[in-house]
């Protein structure tokens, strides 16, 4: 055997430090300090008796002998994978861990898991909401549905769903302040989600596309951080809330909320989906996607009858 291969935990280190192009992310990546990594790179340097770092101001640079070296090493670290997943790759049966945001994990997907649970019974399903970016490479999140369009190269991406804001209200507003045109709007408290989760669209946007002159100092506002918390808002009768299909179709569809106009923003709210395609659950992530769009699909093909 080649006796520079008792030097596989250096290795390690050499290309996740090659790979950043940062001994400090390497460093967070690898859960040790960022001088346990420059010291590790030193005794890698000493034994092959080559330079494979400069430094270039506060970075780390390959060397010409590095970055060959850094092409190979990561050659190999993928066979090795590769040769785990064929030995490791877990079956259908299982668990599938699934984060969401809180307001579609709430509104949208926990409404609905029982169907796909009732077609895959071996696959347990924990759902977290959550609005961070888990790393689904390195974490235990097997998918992530994720608001907005994600930029992330080493995973499997897909915008899920885009979704157009439009108004609803109870149908006891309806009953007091018939809602015959966008103009009569304003004479409703209107709800606004300001937190987090909102996608930057406002009232002013709707206004101006129904061609409405807005003043806002003459109308009757209420903010709120969430889209459930608008939601419930107007099911108790307060005002009109602009929100998405994905977010209150049962509800509009039991007759419990109202959507008095047809005129709404696009594309209003973007769902993305992501997760690792080399992840060794991917058969039962596979089954799960599919689910999760061929569920979006019949939605949107309901909302527009």
């Amino acid at each position: 055997m080649d006796r520079r291969l008792r030097h596989l935990p250096l290795l390690r280190c050499f290309e996740a430090a090659a790979r950043h192009q940062s001994y400090s992310l390497a460093a967070d990546e690898l859960s040790i300090t960022q001088a346990a990594v420059s010291q590790q790179i030193r005794n890698l340097e000493q034994h092959l008796a080559v330079k494979l770092f400069m430094r270039e101001g506060r970075g780390m640079l390959l060397t010409k002998q590095g970055k060959v070296f850094a092409e190979s090493v990561q050659k190999a670290f993928i066979e090795l994978s590769h040769g785990f997943d064929r030995i490791q790759l877990e079956g259908e049966a299982g668990v599938l861990t699934v984060t969401a945001t809180p307001s579609f994990c709430s509104r949208w997907l926990m409404p609905r898991l029982w169907k796909f649970s009732q077609q895959y019974p071996t696959i347990q399903v924990r759902a977290i909401a959550s609005t961070q970016y888990e790393d689904v490479r390195h974490s235990e999140i097997d998918v992530a549905i994720r608001q907005g369009e994600v930029n992330h190269q080493k995973v499997h991406q897909e915008v899920l769903l885009r979704d157009p804001l439009f108004p609803v209200c109870s149908p006891r507003v309806m009953a007091e302040i018939p809602l015959s045109s966008p103009e009569q709007v304003k004479q409703c408290w209107l709800v606004e989600a300001i937190g987090s989760g909102a996608t930057g669209l406002t009232w002013h946007d709707w206004f101006t596309l129904a061609n409405v002159p807005l003043q806002q100092q003459q109308m009757k506002w209420t903010e709120v951080t969430t889209w459930e918390m608008g939601i419930n808002a107007v099911m108790s009768g307060h005002g009109v809330f602009l929100t998405s299909a994905c977010m209150v179709q049962d509800l509009l569809e039991s007759g419990r909320l109202v959507k008095p106009f047809d005129i709404q923003i696009e594309p209003g709210l973007v769902f993305s989906m992501l997760y690792d395609h080399e992840s060794p659950r991917l058969a039962r992530i596979s089954l799960f996607t599919d689910w999760l769009k061929q569920e979006i699909n019949e939605g949107e093909a309901l909302s527009l009858r």
